[in-house]
């Protein structure tokens, strides 16, 4: 297996100190590396809130690690006094393999390898010059973010365990779900989720253009479920306030609930209506269908889901024709009622599993 042999990799760390959506799309290259390295330790090294992550994919990390930061990473501060601390204390772990899955590797590739690992992988920008090419295979910015860390495994001979996203849920979270199904009063499959924020403000499709859609859809008797995160409590009002129907047809769950209740709201709805952020990638992993908007500030190429039927992705020089979107959302309506079959993923992997 380019110079190593399974027996010795006992140890394996991964680096993505990055966001849901960012942290989903690694999931077939570690479940890979899960079913090569069955008795190994796969430690995750990321941004705080990832520790609840590694808790929701306890099928597939043992441990976790918080990243303090790094020169050049734009998602945490650094802390320059942490940082030689953080080495040594990566050094002290002694890992038999390291990737670095954090993107291509401009600011995290010789910081990976300072770790000292018997070996370090990760991907690097086309034509970037590393002592050994073999293990960091080159991948541009433009390639589908799935792919790009199965392009890794396969450098290290790694089989390949699918392409499918997965989003476990943890039965507390099945529990909390359950009471607010009752006390919202939602019907299975007779909703319609609705997300319009995302984390980068410029990714959000017009509050107003969202409100049109949810129109059209409660002329068509669907419950409207807007979702979104505390921060986003304002643009949820902004988009309520412009549905023409009393506001008993909204349910907010805006700060009321985590990802998993809220990744329970989007399994039961009949179709999610998003920008291009972390809940497209839920819905992906839960199989549900989805139309997914994109702004100029991210690449569909990049990150839309890989079923092109389950999704359907609005591209930017698309997305200001609100008309051209609601043809979608029909079709994506029509796709549920006619040919989707429930809990069918693709390559035979369920796209929520119980804890």
């Amino acid at each position: 297996m380019n110079g190593f042999n399974k027996s010795e990799i006992q140890r394996i760390g991964i680096l993505r100190a990055l966001y849901l959506g960012d942290m989903l799309c690694i999931i077939p290259a570690v479940r890979a590396l899960r079913k090569a390295f069955p008795h190994a330790r796969i430690t995750l090294v990321g941004l705080p809130w990832e520790k609840n992550f590694v808790k929701r994919f306890s099928i597939y990390f043992d441990d976790f690690i918080e990243f303090p930061g790094w020169p050049g990473l734009p998602e945490q501060e650094v802390i320059p006094d942490k940082l030689l601390e953080f080495i040594a204390a990566m050094q002290y772990e002694h890992f038999d393999l390291f990737l670095q899955m954090q993107g291509n590797g401009t600011e995290t590739n010789a910081m990976s390898i300072l770790f000292g690992a018997r070996y370090t992988a990760g991907l690097r920008e086309p034509g970037e010059q590393v002592f050994n090419p073999v293990y960091f295979p080159e991948s541009g910015d433009d390639e589908h973010e799935i792919l790009r860390f199965l392009k890794l495994t396969d450098a290290l001979e790694i089989p390949r365990q699918g392409t499918a996203l997965e989003f476990p849920i943890l039965p507390e979270e099945q529990r909390n779900f359950e009471m607010i199904q009752q006390s919202l009063n939602l019907l299975s499959h007779n909703y319609i989720c609705i997300h319009p924020g995302a984390r980068n403000v410029l990714r959000r499709w017009p509050a107003a253009n969202f409100a049109a859609i949810a129109n059209n859809l409660i002329a068509r008797e669907y419950t409207i479920v807007l979702t979104g995160s505390e921060d986003e409590r304002d643009l949820l009002r902004e988009v309520a306030s412009q549905i023409q129907q009393p506001v008993i047809n909204i349910v907010d769950t805006c700060g009321q609930i985590g990802i998993g209740e809220l990744a329970q709201i989007i399994t039961h709805s009949t179709l999610l209506v998003s920008n291009d952020t972390g809940v497209s990638h839920v819905a992906a992993a839960l199989q549900v269908p989805s139309v997914i908007i994109f702004s100029t500030y991210s690449d569909p190429n990049r990150w839309s889901p890989l079923n092109t039927n389950l999704h359907k992705v609005i591209p930017p020089e698309l997305a200001n024709d609100v008309a051209f979107v609601w043809k979608h959302v029909e079709q994506q309506l029509l796709y549920k009622a006619t040919s989707f079959m429930p809990g069918v993923a693709p390559d035979n992997l369920p796209g929520v599993r119980h804890q």
